[in-house]
């Protein structure tokens, strides 16, 4: 059980090595990004295709051997490593504990290495610099605790991999006959050739890198650049060969191509008394467009050199997290000593346990949803839902720091509602898909109006509504259901120009943020199914529904829109005057509400209905398949507000006629259909999912009694409270045919993933629906088991904060790169602030 041991969310663990899985994120704002086991197992990267350190999976960090590692060589030729990452330790059964400590953002080891008569301390703490560096920095201090005086050498080592992720198993050997090592006066580089990945044969402009120095910036005497210089013929990581050898390693200035590299570092002999103390410094990382690379090393040693240099910018780390985690809890002790007392934790260990919780928003803005061995996939960046709901918990320290964000993330909307998928790495910036891959997940326009409102209320900021921006342009149309052949040539030809909507007069047509939101919902709200509710296409939130895009509906995100469409009725109506928008969504917004109004009034039924809407989107998607008109209208906000009022109270009653069910004194609404036109939910069959019960209350779709009798279901249901709270969904009897017609979750073990796990975004966001409409019990227990789980190490085998999810046992997966920590950030400055959300 790990304990916190301050006010800053520094907290100790002991044999930390003796638990699986376990890892730490390392990272700056510069771009240095990796994991560090408890031995110091993990990788570290600038991104997918210049990885520093052999990238690794969940399997890789007890799998591996070649670990940062940092050895002693005793004076009669014996090795140990500092981490215990040698055959010699793991034979030792017990072997020696460590005692991990870590904060916001470093983590340091302790070990006692003991050999013979010999007894040595040693601490390793690693950390990034919170300045404008892309390296990791090691600090290891030995401390003689034993009786006598003992010698050494210090042996640094570490794997330079050196090249893309794909290189792993894709030409392994050949992309290592790119390398070209050289040793310096304090380090050893690696600039390969060329780069060989799924981008083609590109010239490499990457420099990587180990260095270091003692305290007094003494350089090392020797270094070890090759793999097979650690480890010798017939060795590995774990059992060095290489470094065995009195007369092993090489000096400074030497050139070595083609083959793998290693980072390896000889310092000089060194003695110490009893208690006396020494310490080491290691820098490992990479520079693209680095120059002299001995300059390189030259300006790493003067900014940190020393250990009072090393100490000083620890300090800044350290500062620079703790301001941006309290930043996002400023105004939240009091709720979060509620919950931690309803979770079972003193108001110390609630309030170091949510410091955790609110850094874990800006680890994903740098790691995006890659580079952790649980999130060994993908490019990093991030989707098009994780650009608005991390902005949710950025605005809540300061809602002014987001306002560019917001706007530029509305860049990404095309004019036909749909949006984006490839984001770039500035803000703003949307890459076309030059292979129409035409999937669309119909819940995006839904959390632009949840983050625009939040804004707009924290902020007062409403001229932001008016605000015009560009419109994202590609060759797919018609909601990716077709291709505009026209684009395609300005596609090869224009640039990033071509990527950008134009009116019929070739000129680059911007709108308001109003009029991106009324696009992205009103244009959903037409493609809608055979039973009326809109289409769930590639997938709603829960990317694992992914097998529906013929037949699948969503109700559970049509009712997540009807709570958007009134609410945005609400906020126009209280803003009056008149709006300036495009004259297709005009004429788009007066039809739809025409046809809702014949759907309340009787005149048309599902089916009319749902040609009706088919219709209309079909005749505006081919007006602005390739270019808009570029004319504005004005509208007034009543009229329009009347509009949506109209399509919120059509889909309701629909809803709440058709898709709600009820057995046995239970209540529920049906979330979703199949691919084959089937209803997914059934009391009866006990086949029920979260979701839909989340919207429905949230958007006020279900009324008190029905909230009252959902909360009642999701307890007989869903919850358990061995497991961290309330579980996604139940199990689903033939888990084949849902795996083929709704979601490859239901292929997945139950209680894993989304199949049945307690999936932490999802329960967070059940408790804000309950806490919106007043249920302030029944929130607060979802909320508080999460956290219980959480805290509760010898179940979660997590360090704090709050994962993706629990699994069927109750540990936790998937570490540090959730939305569910922006939502929970939401939760405490709502309940902090007494402020109702509607």
């Amino acid at each position: 059980m790990y304990k916190f041991i301050d006010e800053n969310g520094t907290f100790e663990l002991k044999d930390a090595e003796k638990n699986s899985y376990l890892y730490f994120p390392i990272c700056n704002d510069a771009g240095i990004m990796g994991s560090l086991t408890p031995t110091l197992g993990g990788d570290l990267m600038l991104d997918k295709n210049r990885f520093i350190l052999e990238p690794t999976g969940v399997e890789n960090l007890h799998n591996n051997r070649n670990s940062r590692n940092f050895w002693l060589k005793f004076e009669d030729g014996a090795l140990r490593s500092a981490t215990g990452n040698s055959v010699w330790q793991k034979a030792e059964i017990p072997g020696v504990g460590t005692v991990l400590r870590a904060g916001l953002l470093w983590h340091e080891v302790t070990n006692v290495i003991k050999y013979k008569e010999e007894s040595l301390k040693v601490s390793i703490m690693d950390f990034a610099p919170a300045e404008d560096v892309k390296c990791e920095i090691m600090r290891v201090s030995v401390t003689n605790t034993g009786n006598k005086e003992t010698g050494f050498e210090a042996l640094a080592v570490e794997n330079l991999y050196a090249r893309s992720a794909d290189n792993l198993r894709d030409h392994r050997h050949v992309t290592s006959l790119l390398h070209r090592i050289k040793t310096h006066e304090y380090g050893v580089t690696v600039k390969p050739t060329l780069s060989f990945d799924e981008r083609g044969h590109l010239k490499n402009t990457t420099v990587y890198y180990v260095a270091g120095c003692e305290e007094n910036g003494a350089a090392p005497e020797r270094f070890y650049p090759t793999v097979m210089s650690v480890i010798g013929e017939g060795g590995d990581f774990e059992r060095p060969f290489g470094l065995m050898k009195a007369d092993g390693g090489v000096g400074a200035g030497e050139s070595i191509e083609g083959v793998e590299a290693a980072g390896g570092l000889k310092f000089g002999k060194c003695r110490l008394a009893p208690g006396e103390k020494k310490e080491y410094i290691v820098f490992t990382g990479a520079e693209t467009e680095a120059g002299d690379e001995e300059s390189l090393f030259t300006q790493l040693i003067k900014a940190y050199g020393s250990s009072t240099l090393v100490e000083e910018a620890l300090a800044r780390n350290k500062a620079h997290w703790l301001k941006l985690a309290k930043a996002g809890l400023k105004g939240c002790d009091a709720v979060c000593e509620n919950i931690g007392k309803a979770a079972g934790l003193s108001t110390s260990d609630a309030r170091n346990y949510f410091l955790w919780v609110a850094a874990e928003p800006v680890l994903r803005r740098i790691f995006g949803c890659s580079f952790l061995p649980y999130h060994d996939y993908g490019k990093g960046g991030r989707g098009w839902r994780d650009l608005w709901q991390d902005c949710l918990a950025l605005m809540l320290g300061d809602p002014s720091s987001v306002r560019d964000l917001l706007i530029n993330n509305f860049a990404g909307v095309r004019a036909d509602g749909t949006n984006a998928t490839i984001i770039g790495k500035e803000p703003g910036e949307f890459i076309a898909d030059r292979n129409g891959i035409a999937r669309v997940w119909m819940d995006h326009g839904v959390w632009t109006w949840i983050t625009m409102k939040l804004y707009v209320r924290l902020s007062g900021d409403e001229a932001i509504l008016d605000t015009e921006q560009v419109y994202f342009k590609d060759r797919l149309a018609m909601r990716a259901r077709g291709i505009d052949e026209e684009a395609d040539s300005e596609l090869s030809s224009e640039g990033r120009a071509a990527t950008l909507l134009k009116d019929v007069k070739g000129k680059v047509y911007s709108g308001s943020l109003l009029e991106h939101m009324l696009i992205m919902h009103l244009t959903v709200a037409c493609d809608v199914g055979e039973h009326g509710n809109m289409l769930l296409r590639g997938a709603d939130w829960n990317d694992a529904l992914d097998m529906a895009d013929k037949r699948g509906e969503s109700v559970a995100f049509t009712a997540a829109y009807v709570g958007n469409f009134r609410e945005m009725a609400d906020s126009l109506r209280k803003r009056g005057g008149r709006i300036r928008i495009l004259k297709e969504v005009g004429e788009l917004s007066e039809k739809l509400a025409a046809v809702c109004e014949e759907e309340l009034l009787g005149v048309r039924d599902i089916s009319a209905g749902v040609c009706g809407k088919h219709s209309i989107l079909e005749e505006y998607c081919g007006k602005v398949k390739h270019c808009v008109s570029g004319i504005k209208t004005e509208i007034d906000a009543a009229e329009m507000a009347d509009r949506l009022d109209i399509i919120a109270w059509a889909f309701t009653r629909h809803i709440r006629e058709q898709e709600f069910i009820e057995a046995d004194g239970f209540r529920w609404m049906n979330g979703y259909y199949d691919n084959e036109g089937k209803p997914a939910e059934s009391i009866e069959d006990g086949r029920i999912m979260l979701t839909g019960a989340v919207f429905a209350i949230m958007s006020g779709v279900a009324d008190r009694d029905d909230a009252e009798k959902m909360i009642k279901t999701a307890d007989e249901f869903l919850f358990d409270g061995k497991s961290g709270g309330y579980r996604l969904n139940t199990r689903f009897a033939v888990e084949e045919y849902y795996a083929r017609n709704l979601g490859r979750m239901f292929g997945f073990a139950y209680g894993s993933k989304e199949n049945g796990a307690v999936f932490c975004h999802m329960a967070v966001m059940y408790a804000w629906a309950l806490l919106s409409r007043g249920f302030e019990k029944e929130a607060l227990k979802a909320v508080a088991n999460l956290v219980k789980q959480s805290f509760d190490f010898e179940k979660s085998r997590v360090y704090p904060g709050i994962p993706e999810y629990f699994d069927i046992n109750g540990r936790g997966m998937y570490p540090y790169l959730t939305g569910a920590a922006s939502w929970m950030l939401l939760f405490l400055h709502s309940g902090a602030t007494g402020t109702e959300i509607k």
